[in-house]
């Protein structure tokens, strides 16, 4: 044996431990591969179900609604309710619109009351109201504070004022000089299916109700513990509420806002979806064929959010409005 050949076997070794060594990390990326591919394969077949789920939930809530039972019938003043179907907890709550502050029909006094914490200034909240009014209104008049198509346009910015109804309470954000997080922030407290531009104070949130022009906090408070006392009965509510009487009706809509969260219990699904329906309460009666063959819910806006965050399914958290 000359001297090379043990040097050249101990460069064979180390190639073959090299090959070795590869294989193994090849092995072990092909091993991460597939587990990571059957990872987003469940996580994209439980946000399908949260989806599905979700949608059930909408359909519960609605049923509930329309439930001929008084007793038995939902809520519709935002409390949650936890609910078991199809191998996991949904978490559904439901709101009249009547109890939000409609952007659509609002007067500049009502606006000027609800936009002022959070402009902070007479002069701010004066400007935002003229915009918001110069933005719904048909014309192309400014108002003295307001701002029309030639304003925007001198801004820099991409649109113009609708000249018409506000689509969706987010939109508040594109009025010219109102930020988008105070829509944002604003949102949950506003609606474009009021009534009238009045609240409903059996289904409006306490921040809501201390939203109105001139409302006093204890007859608020007094009012939300009758109507938490008594339920549907509007009349003590009403007559607790004189500080806003001009500003507060028994009227309702028939639109409601579902919410629903979904949490796998013995299937794995996730999601989040908000709806805003319309809800057909003609009595379902044999004496009314019509009726009868119309679906009971038009959904007017809906929203699905696959997220893995979720709240306890005991209801001990309880985000309703009331």
């Amino acid at each position: 044996m000359t001297s090379t050949e043990p040097r050249n076997r101990g460069i064979a070794l180390v190639i073959v431990l090299w090959l070795v060594t590869i294989l193994a990390l090849q092995v072990s990326l092909f091993n991460l591969t597939v587990r990571d591919a059957a990872s987003l394969g469940s996580n994209e077949l439980a946000i399908a179900r949260g989806e599905q789920l979700a949608s059930s939930g909408i359909e519960l809530a609605v049923a509930g609604i329309l439930e001929p039972d008084p007793r038995r019938r939902w809520d519709a003043g935002g409390e949650f309710r936890v609910v078991r179907f199809g191998g996991a907890v949904l978490e559904i709550s439901v709101s009249n619109e009547g109890g939000r502050i409609d952007l659509n029909a609002a007067s500049e006094d009502l606006l000027s009351a609800a936009l002022y914490p959070y402009a902070r200034s007479p002069a701010t909240t004066a400007q935002w109201v003229d915009r918001i009014l110069d933005w719904r209104d048909t014309d192309d008049e400014a108002r003295p504070n307001g701002a029309e198509a030639t304003d925007y346009a001198r801004a820099g910015v991409a649109y113009r004022p609708r000249n018409g109804r506000f689509l969706n309470p987010l939109e508040l954000g594109r009025v010219l000089g109102i930020p988008p997080e105070i829509a944002r922030a604003l949102a949950n407290r506003l609606t474009v299916y009021g009534i009238d531009g009045k609240i409903n104070p059996l289904y409006a949130s306490r921040e809501v109700l201390l939203m109105l022009p001139g409302a006093n906090p204890m007859e608020v408070d007094n009012a939300l513990q009758l109507r938490e006392r008594l339920r549907d009965d509007a009349e003590p509510v009403m007559a607790a509420l004189a500080s806003v009487k001009d500003w507060i009706t028994t009227d309702k809509t028939s639109v409601y806002r579902i919410d629903v969260t979904v949490r796998g219990e013995t299937k794995s699904a996730f999601g989040r979806a908000e709806a805003v329906v319309l809800v057909d309460q003609t009595p379902r009666t044999g004496d009314n064929a019509v009726a009868d063959a119309t679906p009971p819910l038009h959904i007017l806006s809906w929203n699905y959010e696959p997220s893995t965050s979720t709240r306890s399914a005991s209801g001990s958290d309880n985000r309703g409005q009331r």
